[in-house]
């Protein structure tokens, strides 16, 4: 079984934008598609969050936006939500002391924070929005992109097919276009394959030929989550999923089907004001507001099971960025030196990754290969790589 640990390097293939040039395609995204935007009050605010930014006093909120790297700029509206959530600690603390000399001061304290940073938490919850709706708005162009064969969605099929049954994948992406591939081929599909449980799908009118018929040969972990999933809030349903599948979701892979769960679901109907499983990509990633549900530890329990199984993990276009603290842990504690590939086109990167995660083979480090994702891809030595 080869596991194939992927990143933004796979998705920039077919025109996803990497995280530095992200917050800019979100732009264009929201403004350009006002008359097919839910959360009109969050439309209408986008425009005033983009002058907050630009001129914001805060070195901090201001720094991380001349970058341009979404990642930096949740990070900093982030910060200000841990302020506030330690202000009302120091609050209750001194409250609950013998001497609450401390409580009043405390609590002016803590009013100024939130004064102070109201608009941090405001335009954090906009931005969330806006990067969700950009993926959504994308999954759909990308099924009239994948029908076409436009740009590199022949290099993914490519790949697709090296990917053979009782391989894994393991993703820090949010989008779909890996299973759209897989699905074409017959060898994913949603209904069992994202390792949360069984999702049962009903045809919507005449599309029961458009249902997957395929019994699942590749799972896929999204272990931040996706775009596309929600919280099942029927647990006592038959299929006993953690996720529900948004209809939208299923709609953009081409599948005229409902999931049964989500039909059901009674936040589903205003599916504009639910939010769906994703670990945003801030420095500040938060794991804990899905404990409850189980999903997101759930994957990274059967992601770590797959590396742990794997004859060999190939690393494909993921740079294992500084934010991702959790995802160095768990890369490091259950991969195989011996049994990593890189595959990636930054030298730089390479050269980190080879020194994590890579085998000792006593090369002096900075003659690491790079190698392209295409070349990766299309060359025969892979072929030979890959056989059982």
């Amino acid at each position: 079984m080869n596991v194939y640990v992927v990143g933004a390097g796979v998705s920039c293939q077919v025109g996803y934008p990497p995280g530095a040039n992200l917050f800019s395609e979100i732009d264009l995204c929201i403004r350009g598609r006002r008359a097919s935007l839910d959360r009109k009050e969050y439309f209408e605010e986008w425009p005033n969050l983009c002058r907050w930014l630009e001129r914001n006093r805060d070195p901090l909120v201001h720094a991380a936006y001349i970058t341009g790297d979404i990642e930096n700029i949740l990070t900093a509206l982030d910060f200000a939500r841990i302020l506030r959530g330690q202000g009302h600690e120091r609050v209750v603390r001194a409250m609950r002391a013998p001497c609450q000399d401390g409580a009043n001061d405390a609590q002016a304290d803590s009013m100024l924070i939130d004064r102070r940073t109201d608009l941090h938490l405001r335009y954090s919850c906009i931005l969330r929005w806006a990067l969700v709706r950009f993926f959504q708005a994308r999954h759909h162009d990308d099924l009239k992109r994948f029908q076409a064969g436009e740009e590199g969605w022949p290099l993914l099929r490519r790949f697709g097919e090296r990917v053979l049954p009782g391989d894994a994948v393991v993703t820090f992406n949010y989008d779909a276009s890996l299973e759209r591939v897989l699905l074409e081929q017959g060898k994913w599909n949603p209904c069992d394959r994202y390792g949360l449980g069984t999702i049962r799908l009903v045809a919507r009118g005449s599309a029961a030929q458009r249902l997957p018929s395929a019994s699942s040969a590749v799972p896929v972990f999204h272990l931040h989550g996706s775009f596309g999933w929600y919280t099942n809030f029927s647990p006592s349903s038959a299929s006993r999923t953690r996720i529900s599948l948004s209809t939208d979701f299923l709609d953009g892979l081409d599948i005229g089907a409902e999931d049964v769960t989500w039909k059901n679901n009674d936040a589903s109907s205003n599916p504009s004001h639910v939010d769906p499983i994703v670990i945003y990509p801030s420095f500040f990633k938060d794991y804990d507001d899905w404990k409850q549900y189980g999903a997101i530890p759930e994957l990274w329990r059967l992601a770590a099971d797959a590396l742990r199984a794997a004859d060999h993990i190939y690393v494909v276009g993921y740079s294992l960025p500084p934010g991702d603290s959790a995802a160095l842990t768990f890369l490091v504690t259950n991969c195989d030196r011996k049994r990593v590939t890189i595959i990636n086109n930054h030298k730089s990167t390479c050269i980190r990754l080879r020194q994590l995660l890579g085998p000792w083979s006593g090369v002096v480090a900075n003659l690491a290969p790079v190698v392209d994702f295409k070349q990766w891809v299309e060359t025969a030595r892979w072929d030979t790589d890959c056989q059982r």
